[in-house]
């Protein structure tokens, strides 16, 4: 499988959601949408869940949960429309419920590892979901710099996945350091201001993807 793109949004309301999409929805169905609250990552996004059942029924989303979760809080986020739950369970006080719960949802379970979160914490959880999301940045904002140790937690997590399981790299991504991404074989890269904060997004993702075909 070849490394896919997956655009990110990461905004303050669902009016900035749907205008975002509205940019490279001809280009691409499936969305990473990020969802933080002030208290886990000292930035506030959109967290209106019911906002997911106005979306156009083609589209598919990746919701990054950088929120506190109790285990029933989980299944207000799975609507139809979601295809992916990323959860940073180092943010709830009952991670194991919370990760029972989730895969009681039928979507893909990926696990979020950020760099603070050692990884002895999340290693127990792996044997349990679909993939792992590496955050190259901390949670929080959009536009932060790459973390240059993200490319040796890829090398090294590899030794712990399953074959089917999904690694998907998140955050600071830009064409210096995505080549590096690139060939270590990730199966999703995130990226959001990369491609948004260009004058043409869409012709930047274009560029993304012949790069990607290029390269991979």
């Amino acid at each position: 499988m070849k490394t896919k793109i997956i655009p990110a949004i990461n905004a303050q309301s669902f009016e900035e959601i749907k205008e975002k999409i509205n940019i490279l929805k001809d280009l691409v169905r499936n969305f990473h949408l990020d969802v933080a609250s002030l208290e886990f990552t000292g930035y506030q996004t959109w967290q209106n869940y019911y906002d997911l059942d106005r979306v156009e029924k083609n589209l598919i989303f990746d919701l990054h949960l950088m929120i506190s979760l109790t285990p029933q809080e989980i299944l207000k986020w799975t609507k139809e429309s979601v295809k992916r739950l990323i959860l940073h369970l180092e943010a709830s006080q009952n991670p194991d419920g919370l990760l029972k719960m989730a895969k009681k949802t039928k979507k893909e379970i990926f696990l979020a590892w950020s760099p603070g979160v050692e990884f002895e914490f999340i290693k127990k959880y792996l044997i349990f979901v679909n993939g792992i999301l590496i955050l190259g940045v901390n949670p929080g904002k959009s536009g932060q710099k790459f973390l240059p140790q993200t490319l040796e937690r890829i090398d090294f997590i590899k030794n712990f996945l399953k074959p089917k399981q999904k690694i998907m790299v998140d955050g600071g991504l830009n064409k210096e350091n995505i080549k590096d991404i690139i060939k270590r074989g990730v199966d999703f890269i995130v990226m959001a201001s990369a491609i948004y904060n260009q004058p043409n997004p869409k012709e930047e993702y274009l560029n993304f993807i012949k790069l990607i075909e290029r390269n991979g």
